[in-house]
């Protein structure tokens, strides 16, 4: 029975590590993924999947990212899908570390301008 519950408290240390190491594996960084409603000097507004929206400020360490190339904040367009890294300031509220958007998906067009091949769902890996 001893032996049982050391068991159980050393699964339930190596939860908690593990649990840790895992919440501080961003670093802090949130992500953001949704559709930009509206965009400003200062800051950017993404509506998420649901459908909530969420202000984040943009700063001169803004990184923005177009299909893998670096790009500007005029190179963003409202409409535009786009995956933001966010991380809190000091008074609690989001700015933007990175804005990337235009990534390349299977239904992307290749290089030869022909849409890629659409991966057949019946197919056993």
């Amino acid at each position: 029975m001893k032996h049982t519950k050391g068991i159980y408290t050393l699964f339930a240390m190596a939860t908690l590590i593990l649990g840790a190491a895992t919440a501080f594996a961003h670093n802090g960084i949130e992500h953001v993924l949704g559709t930009v409603k509206a965009l400003s000097a200062t800051s950017i507004t993404v509506e998420t999947a649901k459908h909530e929206t969420a202000v984040i400020a943009l700063d001169p360490t803004t990184t923005f990212t177009n299909k893998g190339a670096k790009a500007t904040l005029s190179d963003l367009k409202a409409g535009a899908r786009v995956a933001v890294d966010t991380k809190d300031d000091a008074n609690d509220k989001p700015h933007a570390v990175s804005v990337k958007w235009g990534a390349t998906s299977a239904a992307a067009k290749d290089a030869s301008g022909k849409a890629a091949p659409k991966m057949d769902p019946k197919m056993k890996m």
